[in-house]
This record gives structure tokens, sequence and C-alpha cells, in this order.
């Protein structure tokens, strides 16, 4: 399964999220944000509302916390959305809830976010939702694109510090 939704969020929480990731490179790196589903239901920050509109579509009862970053100017080869250093550890495969892209400034020509078998115009303030185990990635662009992923899990994926 797969959704595309456009106006997420209002100028101001978008700008917000424009804001916060083009301040470094550190502030797109990934990070972990624990929290459960009923504990942000109050929360008005960007990435709660992107996890809530998720919600509507993916049962995140179970979640326990996201993983969040932002590409900018950068294109994820193929890949799919799974715990990585589980993985090389122990073999497992363990994947996120659901995974979510968001686009909080876009202006491309090319970059479409792509499936086995669907393509997506990136566009300002759409976000696609899609269920675990999807094989996605970016074809090539020219010009400027902000996309924020967050992942929701059941339990924080391993190689993030105890105290994030």
């Amino acid at each position: 399964m797969l959704i595309v939704l456009d106006n997420v969020l209002d100028d101001a929480h978008r700008s917000a999220v424009v804001g916060f990731f083009s301040s470094s490179d550190q502030a797109r790196a990934m990070k972990w944000q624990p929290g459960t589903l009923a504990g942000i239901q109050d929360d008005q920050s960007p990435m709660a509302l992107l996890v809530k509109a998720a919600s509507k579509f993916f049962d995140l009862t179970s979640m326990a916390g996201c993983e969040y970053w932002a590409h900018y100017g950068t294109r994820p080869d193929w890949h799919i959305d799974k715990d990585e250093a589980l993985q090389n550890t122990t073999g497992e495969v363990a994947h996120p809830l659901c995974s979510i892209v968001y686009y909080a400034d876009v202006n491309v020509v090319g970059g479409e976010f792509r499936t086995e078998s669907i393509a997506v115009k990136p566009i300002t303030n759409r976000m696609v939702v899609f269920a675990p185990g999807i094989y996605h990635g970016v074809e090539a662009y020219t010009g400027t694109r902000m996309s924020v992923a967050v992942n929701p899990w059941v339990k924080k994926p391993m190689g993030y510090p105890e105290f994030g």
C-alpha cells in the first residue's frame, strides 16, 4: 500500500521543517525520537503532525518512537527501509511500521519517488506513506529537493545511543 497526501502541513509548520533541516548537515543526520502515538496526540510539532497523518492509514498504536532524517540535494539509492545494524549483526530483518517521505521544499525537474511499479512526482508539501518492505528509490533530478524521512518503529533500531 502506498498513499500520497498533498498540503499536509500549514505554512508555519512546513517552514519550521525547512528551517530545522536547513540549519546544518548535523540537523539532517538520522536521529531517534522516542514516543508513542498516544503520547503525540496533542503534540503540534511538524514530526508529530506527519506521524498522525500517517496513522490514518497505518496502525501505529504499537509505535515506540521514530527515526527521522532529511535529504537535501542527495538522492537515495534503491533500498528497503530496515534496521541495517540489526541485519548486519544478527541477520534478522526488521522493518518500520510504515515509511513516510515528506517533501518540505521542492523545485526540481525529475526526482520522482519510485517503487517497482509506481512513480510519484515530488511536490512541496506532499507526503508519501508506504507499507514496510517496499523497494524504493529516487530518480535523477536537477534543481533543489528537501525531503524528510520518518520511520515509526515498534522498538528502537540498533545503532542509536541508549540516551537518544
